[in-house]
């Protein structure tokens, strides 16, 4: 296994386990707002794990810089729509948002 195999393991490992810790938080926390964390976690750990494993593998590349830009989109959308949603779910159990 050469170094940047390695290097790119040591990134997507702890990526896989960020997200799937997300996920298994999702299931187990109490509340609805708790889970929307959770979720938005995934988002950025997942996102920012996996643009980084493209700059390791490909360098800086036109596909590695379409991968940051899509991930800057998603992390921005993912923000809007955490914030909506939480407001939403405040709205609903009748406290001011």
């Amino acid at each position: 296994m050469s170094g940047s195999n390695l290097l790119l393991w040591a990134v997507l490992v702890p990526t896989v386990a960020s997200v799937w810790l997300g996920c298994l938080a999702t299931l187990r926390l109490p509340t609805a707002l708790d889970r929307l964390h959770a979720v938005s976690f995934v988002n950025i750990a997942g996102g920012g794990g996996l643009t980084l494993a493209c700059f390791v593998a490909d360098g800086v590349s036109v596909r590695s810089m379409k991968v940051l830009g899509l991930t800057l989109l998603l992390i921005v959308a993912g923000a809007a729509l955490s914030h909506a949603t939480g407001r939403a779910l405040l709205i609903r159990e009748g406290r001011k948002a």
